[in-house]
């Protein structure tokens, strides 16, 4: 008899980075839920029963309401879809104080994660701008995980090194640099973590790679929905070369330890 691979584990699968993005929100190429019952269906669909992920507008970081809008957004989502969204606060450099105050708020209400941040849409060049230090130290102060969309290795590095204390999950590690070099770039730096978002999976055995280089307890499980197609994703964790502890790492507890919470 062949052997069944894609079995769904019996405990919750979590999407370490999706954005609660509406199909009014932008223009999407492709079909995209109109409403959230809709969005956590089709995510429910394809085994994943918790999420998190920010939201993000075009030049956000260079608007101050933007910013708060892109938080008022996920708030929102959360007060509605408490038992499977996990709000991610957005910040900007350009806004150092108010991106505190933004961080500050979501720890007092329970939440403590921040981005996905992304630079390239949100209207920055880089990460490491001198507005990005006050935010980093908090973020580290209050240990909140800030995950950031890729921006080169010299930045990532300049990063990583400059606030060694904040964790750091830098998300779609195929990259133009090549995963191989992500990986060894990830073992340099042991506040750094990687999510599978978007194309981390896109290579056959490359999660196997990434496990037998920086661990199984480093890497989270994402999808960047609605933006990629979620079922992939959680297909690709689940035919990988894996012990089922490794997948239960990468598809449950890594996210849950980070953030302090339980949910099954």
């Amino acid at each position: 008899m062949t052997k069944q691979y894609l079995v769904l584990p019996d405990y919750p699968i979590i999407d370490a980075h999706m954005h609660p993005y509406l199909a009014s929100d932008r223009n999407f190429a492709y079909h995209v839920p109109e409403n959230y019952d809709e969005f956590f269906s089709v995510q429910a669909s394809a085994g994943i029963q918790f999420s998190c992920g920010s939201f993000n507008i075009y030049n956000g970081a260079k608007d101050l309401e933007k910013l708060r809008e892109c938080n008022r957004r996920v708030l929102e989502t959360q007060q509605k879809y408490p038992e499977q969204y996990y709000p991610g606060v957005n910040v900007s450099p350009l806004f150092p104080e108010e991106s505190c105050r933004e961080i500050e708020k979501f720890h007092k209400m329970g939440f403590c994660w921040v981005g996905e941040l992304a630079w390239y849409f949100m209207g920055y060049e880089k990460y490491n701008l001198p507005g990005m230090k006050q935010i980093l130290d908090l973020a580290g102060d209050l240990d909140m995980p800030v995950c950031l969309h890729p921006s080169t290795l010299e930045d990532l590095d300049s990063l990583l090194s400059s606030f060694r204390k904040t964790k750091m999950v830098i998300a779609h590690p195929e990259s133009p640099w090549g995963i191989s070099a992500m990986y060894q770039f990830a073992a340099k730096h042991d506040n750094m973590l990687l999510d599978l978002s978007g194309s981390g999976l896109f290579r056959m055995g490359m999660l196997r790679k990434g496990v037998d280089v920086m661990g199984s307890e480093r890497i989270l499980f994402g999808t960047d929905y609605p933006i990629c197609n979620p079922a992939m994703n959680v297909a690709g964790v689940l035919f990988e070369n894996l012990t089922e502890k490794e997948k239960k790492h990468i598809l449950h507890d890594n996210f849950l330890r980070l953030i302090g919470k339980n949910i099954g």
